[in-house]
């Protein structure tokens, strides 16, 4: 289930025409989704290990990512 969920969440960003995604979590989970580390592309306060990205372009941008302030809200 948890595997249809992940697919479906993809093919609606590609369908809303995202270039790409970023995520935060184990590398044994997202990698069997496309999700690998790239050196260019960080986000700052994570080890690099658990910051993967899959693009749905050709290349992979350069920089640091940052999410919007909503997921760091806590209450």
């Amino acid at each position: 289930m948890v595997k249809a969920l992940v697919k479906a969440g993809l093919d609606r960003l590609k369908n809303q025409g995202a270039n790409g995604c970023v995520v935060v979590g184990a590398k044994a989970f997202y990698r069997r989704f496309g999700f690998a580390q790239h050196e260019g592309l960080k986000l700052d306060g994570i080890p690099p290990e658990y910051f993967m990205a899959m693009t749905f372009a050709e290349n992979i941008p350069v920089g640091t990512v940052a999410y919007h302030e909503a997921f760091g809200a806590v209450e």
